[in-house]
């Protein structure tokens, strides 16, 4: 009897220890995340998506919202744009380290940027969907041609061109409230009987 219970305590505890091998990874982390199915859903969960160089990354003060892990501010010259206002140039935050959830950015490479907006700023993670350029055709491609961001000077271009819209509009609504005005007080003078 006590053959038995010590051999099914070896086999439960090798058992115990072969599934913990098969089920738990390697290289233990304090990230995990589930990513998107597909690039649909990764576009649809995102607020923008662009493509662009990183010019700067350093670390920031600024807090993330889903974390209280340091923060680092990644500046993008922005080539490409599918979804988002996003300017020429744009920073994004994310986590110091990938233990953190954070993407690691390198300054001078392409990335294809899938990140959501957070109060005033925008955030990226490893579960976002962001992905180096040179990985990311398989997503370009399905996203298509993108728009370039808006430059520099086209809204003020933009502005001079419907400002005379604007001002013909605005003397228009003075006019008619004038010859509005002018008519009712017409209409309430008492007529005189002569």
């Amino acid at each position: 009897m006590k053959s038995i219970k010590r051999w099914t305590g070896i086999w439960l505890v090798a058992a115990v220890f072969a599934a913990s091998m098969l089920f738990f990874p390697n290289d233990a982390s304090a990230c995990s995340c589930v990513r998107p199915d597909s690039i649909e859903e990764a576009k649809n969960k995102s607020d923008a998506v662009f493509e662009g160089t990183a010019k700067s990354v350093k670390p920031s003060s600024i807090a993330l919202f889903r974390s209280s892990a340091k923060a680092v501010k990644a500046s993008f010259q922005v080539n490409e744009v599918w979804k988002g206002h996003v300017t020429p140039t744009i920073e994004v935050l994310t986590a110091s380290g990938s233990d953190t959830c954070g993407f690691v950015f390198q300054e001078g490479e392409r990335y294809l940027v899938y990140a959501a907006a957070t109060g005033k700023s925008m955030e990226v993670s490893l579960c976002s969907g962001t992905m180096l350029h040179s990985k990311a055709n398989e997503h370009i491609t399905w996203l298509g041609s993108g728009s370039l961001p808006p430059q520099p000077g086209s809204d003020l271009q933009q502005q001079e061109q419907s400002s005379p819209w604007k001002l013909y509009l605005v003397i228009g609504g003075l006019a008619a409230i004038l010859v509005g005005y002018v008519y009712y007080r017409k209409q309430k003078r008492p007529k005189s009987r002569t």
